[in-house]
């Protein structure tokens, strides 16, 4: 892949997913990373056909390219400097699986996970989990 930047599409809205977002912007990177809520105006300006709109995890390179769900979070672990060995890895036929199934448990239990973890402390527009961005 010659991607230069990625686009990530998150759930604002959930107090997991933007965990997941604060982590992933703390990364020391090999390609630029830009973090979008996959709810705001700024997304639905930049990608107008976008269906999963906040139902699974989106990444868009710099060409258009686009990953969704398991094969979106190897692509984050992909642009990371830490991590790439892994995501090269988790790419792999005989990995995947358990990419994606790791992927599908995290997600399947993120309102789960939300209310565990709660917001972060620092997060202003996370005062709850169930934080409505209008």
């Amino acid at each position: 892949m010659d991607a230069t930047k990625l686009t990530v599409l998150y759930d604002e809205r959930c107090a997991f997913c933007v965990r997941c977002r604060d982590w992933l912007a703390e990364q020391p990177v090999l390609v630029a990373v830009e973090l979008v809520g996959a709810g705001t105006e700024e997304a639905k300006r930049r990608f107008p056909d976008l269906e999963v709109r906040g139902e699974e995890l989106v990444v868009v390179d710099d060409h258009g390219e686009m990953w969704t769900g398991p094969d979106a979070f190897v692509i984050c672990l992909w642009a990371t400097a830490r991590y790439r060995g892994l995501a090269m890895r988790l790419s792999k036929p005989g990995w995947r699986p358990f990419a994606a199934t790791f992927f599908h448990q995290l997600s399947m239990r993120r309102d789960s996970l939300s209310a565990w973890i709660g917001p972060a402390s620092d997060c202003e527009s996370c005062n709850d989990v169930a934080w409505d961005p209008s």
